[in-house]
């Protein structure tokens, strides 16, 4: 998958700056998982991680795992989260605090920015199976920094993660934009079932979503 990087991002030490990319692409996990898509050591990802975590970036827990001594868990803080790409979130959230004494302009604008996304969706998405409708989902939700990842479940069916979001911090103070993915995806992909079984902003670490039905 090819990353999108913020320059904060980009300024990081390389190994330091991969299990960063890791965590984002795993969620919360262990160093051993961390060294296989680092391709760095165990006790070398163990160094790296308590150094981030030094700084603010990574959180550690330790949560029991069957028998034995409970085992460390590294997950990204919000702070490691920033680093990554937040779209125009802070625009949007900007000109929609400009509206908030004026609803009928408040309306306006939220209209008129899912009705641009709902363009942009329907112009993306030409593949003539839902495979292919799915694979071009997944590639511009990348470009547009959500780092998804996609599951294929038997049955004719879809898991599709959204590990990060470029809107978190308008979502935040207007939850109301996460009903506009759903209206995306269900465009992509007419004709199914797109359920979002967990969300960020419930407390998820993620958006997942199910697709099913498509013929």
């Amino acid at each position: 998958m090819a990353e999108t990087l913020t320059p904060q991002l980009e300024l990081l030490p390389p190994a330091r700056r991969l299990l960063l990319l890791g965590l984002k692409q795993l969620g919360e996990t262990d160093a051993e998982s961390l060294s296989r898509v680092a391709y760095l050591s165990v006790p070398a990802v163990r160094a790296h991680l308590a150094g981030l975590a030094r700084h603010g970036l990574v959180s550690i827990t330790r949560k029991p795992e069957g028998p034995g001594r409970p085992r460390n868990r590294y997950a990204l803080t919000p702070r490691a989260e920033a680093l990554f790409p937040q779209g125009y979130a802070r625009i949007a959230h900007w000109l929609l605090e400009a509206a908030e004494s004026d609803p009928a302009l408040r309306k306006s604008l939220f209209r008129a920015f899912v009705e641009a996304r709902l363009r942009q969706a329907a112009e993306a998405f030409d593949a003539p199976a839902p495979a292919g409708r799915v694979q071009q989902l997944v590639r511009v939700l990348d470009e547009l920094g959500y780092y998804p990842l996609l599951e294929t479940i038997p049955g004719s069916k879809w898991r599709l993660t959204l590990r990060h979001c470029p809107f978190v911090e308008l979502v935040a103070d207007h939850p109301e934009i996460c009903a506009i993915e759903s209206r995306v995806i269900q465009v992509a992909l007419p004709g199914g079932r797109v359920e979002r079984t967990c969300a960020r902003s419930e407390g998820a670490p993620a958006c997942t979503y199910l697709l099913q039905g498509f013929h």
